[in-house]
């Protein structure tokens, strides 16, 4: 029995209480929260998990320039490894399981002017050792995220994000897969999968479209029996996106309740139609 989340950001402005009586209401059993340990008011989300019964499954990190595991200026990287431990702390105290980690920010489709792929492969590969050694003392899990190459360019899909969890050589340092990033750049979905089985520890739900599943194209059956097959244990969150080039716009835009409505019932209602279909 799977644990069902959402990414709390991409309701953007909408207060968190109002997130949480919508998830509870569509049988959702947590949030995943954006990772902004520094704006948050963290007592406040722990009593309003506590009173609608719901877990803090995970932390998205936000990955904007200033927070770039890859740069090679030692000032933005060492801010870049920090942020990540601070959201270590933020999932200890929240009692979540993992920080999901871009090592190259959104945006960022090539190298810094003054550096290079190989040296910013081998920046992240050093900051995900610092962040990741950090994390495992808590013990909470690091999730390397690929991106689409339109968002950024380091990690692009599972393949380069297993090479890179290899070379860093850190348990705590694992691989989240995300289906709309993966219907870009994988050209066979149970492939993939079950490339990165030993690492996956995440996994985020949307569409081709990056809405609500069952609104494009992806099947989900052989997704979902995938999963199954290679013993994924972790939560299914849900991430849908309205149609924007940068996903962070959604953090700061105050969207439709109904709209929001509508995404969250209908995610959470076709991944269970699934799950049922394939027994």
């Amino acid at each position: 029995m799977y644990t069902y989340s959402a990414t709390q950001w991409i309701f953007g402005n909408e207060d968190i209480e109002t997130s949480l009586i919508r998830l509870k209401k569509y049988g959702y059993d947590g949030v995943e929260l954006a990772g902004e340990p520094y704006k948050m008011d963290l007592e406040r989300i722990i009593e309003l998990l506590h009173q609608y019964e719901m877990v803090c499954t995970s932390i998205c990190g936000i990955y904007t320039p200033e927070r770039d595991l890859s740069s090679s200026d030692p000032a933005v990287r060492g801010n870049a490894i920090q942020y990540v431990k601070d959201c270590v702390d933020m999932a200890e105290r929240l009692g979540a399981k993992l920080v999901i980690v871009v090592p190259a920010p959104v945006g960022k489709t090539a190298p810094d002017p003054q550096s290079s792929a190989a040296a910013e492969w081998s920046n992240a590969v050093n900051s995900l050792q610092e962040a990741g050694q950090y994390a495992a003392a808590k013990p909470v899990k690091l999730a390397i995220e690929a991106l689409n190459r339109f968002e950024t360019y380091l990690v692009n899909n599972l393949t380069t994000a297993r090479r890179l969890v290899e070379e860093v050589k850190v348990k705590s340092v694992q691989i989240m897969a995300d289906l709309f990033h993966m219907n870009i750049e994988e050209r066979n979905h149970t492939e993939a999968l079950r490339m990165i089985a030993p690492y996956l520890i995440h996994v985020h739900i949307a569409d081709n479209t990056r809405e609500a599943a069952g609104l494009g194209q992806t099947d989900f059956e052989p997704i979902m029996k995938t999963l199954a097959e290679i013993g994924y244990e972790g939560s299914i969150t849900m991430e849908f996106l309205p149609p924007v080039s940068n996903p962070y716009l959604a953090a700061s835009s105050d969207g439709a309740a109904e709209i929001f409505d509508d995404y969250t019932e209908r995610s959470i209602r076709e991944i269970k139609r699934v799950l049922t279909r394939i027994g």
